[in-house]
Parts: structure tokens; C-alpha cells; sequence
């Protein structure tokens, strides 16, 4: 009879509590501000702006793993993206003004630990965890006077930069012409679970290069929504 009665109280409880795992999609906010920047042209009279901006709206998706002892391991990737003015000037003329999306993809592998748990049997459970681990990015280059050198075919004082924002653009969103880098990143994060429902807010300071223009560091809060498996 005990036998039973114990079968029929696990066979109610939600099989997230049990969860092996969880996906979903996620939301986030880049916390990093770019400054404007005129490269050094070395020429009188010609002149190459790129615009500031102010953090970066992200979009992507997640996955975690809960089965090994101590630790759970996850893997997320975003894209993330703003906008910029691109001007240049040369004793020809000027370039028409180019408002150019700046954009990285990214990709993390976490592993994290629970650092406290609260469960309400039978229905939610919340955990506050914290981790660390390694990222990879693929990102749009920013304008520099030897790009533009080069798509003015050498001349930067006299060449017509009447067209240079279209071969300009081009350049920048050829897939070929992102420049990659990978850095590590730490993080904590609140988890909450409602039934097979989770939700993560979470806190992403990431450590990397040639990702964010003049800096080396950024932060990223992201919301999550999601299953557990």
C-alpha cells in the first residue's frame, strides 16, 4: 500500500522538477558606450568619422544541460546590433552620409553552479546560480582610412567619393570582411521554474577584443523564456 501511495505522489509531481535540461529564446540589453572616432588620414582636408552609439539590442536563444553532478552546462547564442553614422570628406567632395548597422554575432558556453535554491513542492522552484566560460564573436569591421583607401582605388584626396557609401556598405556587410575573436565571461543569473515554464534573468560581464570599438570588456543583461525538459 505505502508502495503505491508513493508511485501515485511522484507520478503528480511536474516532471520539470525532474528536468534534465531546458531551451528557450532570450532577450538582452548591451551596457557599453562608443565614442565617435576620426582616424588619422595623414592628408590635409580629408577627413573619416565614424559616429558613437550607446549599447546594443540582442536576440537569440538558449539550451542547458542538468546532468552532471555539481554543475550544469549551457550554450546561448545572440546577435546583437545598433547604428552609426559613417562621414567622409576629401578636397573632391563629400560622401553622402551612411547610417550603417553595427552587428555581432555571438556565442557562449557556460558551465554553472546553483548558489542557493528555494523549491515549493509540486509547483515552482527558484535558484540563483553563477558561472563562467568561454565566447566567441563574429563582428561588422568599423570604417578605417585603409579601407577607404582602397575602395577610392588608392586616391584618398582626390578620388569621387560621390559613390562610396554603396561600395562602403558592401564592404561592411560582406560576411568575408567580419573580423572574429573569443574571449570568457562570467555571470550570475536568477532562475525561476513554474511547472515546466522557466524564466532567467541574467547578468553577463564578457572579457574579449575587437568586439566593442575601444573597449575590451562589456556587460549584457538578457531575460530568458523557456522549457524545461
Amino acid at each position: 500500500m505505502k508502495r503505491l501511495i508513493t508511485v501515485f505522489l511522484i507520478s503528480l509531481i511536474p516532471t520539470s522538477i525532474f528536468a534534465i535540461g531546458g531551451l528557450g529564446l532570450q532577450l538582452g540589453q548591451g551596457s557599453f558606450s562608443v565614442d565617435a572616432s576620426s582616424p588619422e588620414t595623414g592628408i590635409p582636408g580629408v577627413t573619416l568619422m565614424n559616429g558613437a552609439f550607446d549599447g546594443s539590442g540582442a536576440i537569440g536563444g538558449y539550451v542547458y544541460i542538468d546532468l552532471i553532478p555539481f554543475v550544469d552546462v549551457e550554450f546561448d547564442f545572440n546577435i546583437q546590433a545598433n547604428t552609426y553614422d559613417i562621414e567622409f570628406q576629401n578636397a573632391f567632395g563629400d560622401m553622402p552620409s551612411l547610417n550603417f548597422g553595427w552587428l555581432s554575432g555571438n556565442t557562449y558556453t557556460t558551465v554553472r553552479k546553483k548558489v542557493v535554491g528555494l523549491s515549493i513542492p509540486f509547483l515552482a522552484g527558484a535558484q540563483l546560480h553563477a558561472g563562467a566560460g568561454l565566447n566567441t564573436h563574429s563582428t561588422m569591421p568599423i570604417a578605417d582610412v585603409d579601407m577607404v583607401t582602397k575602395l577610392l582605388g588608392g586616391d584618398l584626396l582626390n578620388a569621387d567619393p560621390s559613390s562610396l557609401d554603396q561600395t562602403l556598405l558592401s564592404y561592411l556587410e560582406d560576411e568575408n570582411n567580419r573580423v572574429d575573436a573569443s574571449g570568457f565571461h562570467i555571470q550570475t543569473g536568477l532562475q525561476f521554474k513554474l511547472l515546466m515554464i522557466d524564466t532567467f534573468l541574467i547578468y553577463r560581464h564578457t572579457f574579449v577584443e575587437d568586439v566593442i570599438p575601444g573597449s575590451k570588456t562589456f556587460g549584457t543583461l538578457n531575460m530568458r523564456l523557456g522549457f524545461g525538459l
